[in-house]
């Protein structure tokens, strides 16, 4: 499987999504699917093409002020921390990356916690619910060990050297 993922990255990176991504695609494709398909969630749609080729999600079981806003910097300091799911769906390919978040308030900020294991009960409920709606449309789950597989002779914008499966499937970071 894992050669099969290399070889479908190395076929896809003879080009440049950027201006497909940005100019084509519906950003709102798979929030519209979460949202239908997967009820009383609260689901925000994080997808911006700059430097992703992927549609972002991020999901908790209980409505709060959209992320990176005041507000949301209020209801985390009033309620210490909240738990959810980033959800990577590849724009590019039919696989997709979960990450478990702990949105927390310490020391008078708002910090972000990532890890592939869930938190609690509830977000590994809500991943299963995930995993379930993008397997019956065709969407493979990721593990961490292929997420950190390095591509090689890849070289993205951001990250230029030890280029791996994550970075060329969902998002080009330093």
């Amino acid at each position: 499987m894992v050669k099969n993922i290399l070889q479908t990255i190395e076929q896809l990176y003879n080009g440049d999504f950027g201006y497909i991504l940005m100019n084509y695609v519906d950003k709102n494709i798979w929030f519209n699917k979460m949202t239908q398909e997967v009820k009383e969630l609260h689901v925000e749609n994080l997808t911006d093409f700059n430097y992703s080729k992927c549609f972002t999600l991020y999901i908790t079981s209980s409505t709060h002020p959209e992320v990176s806003t005041d507000e949301f910097i209020e209801y985390i300091s009033q309620h210490t921390y909240l738990n959810g799911l980033l959800v990577y769906i590849s724009a590019i390919a039919p696989f997709a990356a979960i990450k478990y978040v702990r949105y927390e308030y310490v020391d008078g900020n708002v910090g972000m916690r990532e890890q592939y294991e869930p938190f609690d009960k509830e977000t590994e409920q809500i991943s299963k619910d995930v995993f379930n709606l993008l397997d019956s449309k065709g969407v493979r789950v990721l593990e961490k060990n292929i997420l950190d597989i390095e591509v090689p002779n890849i070289s993205l914008e951001l990250k230029e050297e030890n280029v791996t499966v994550f970075h060329c499937l969902f998002e080009d970071s330093y």
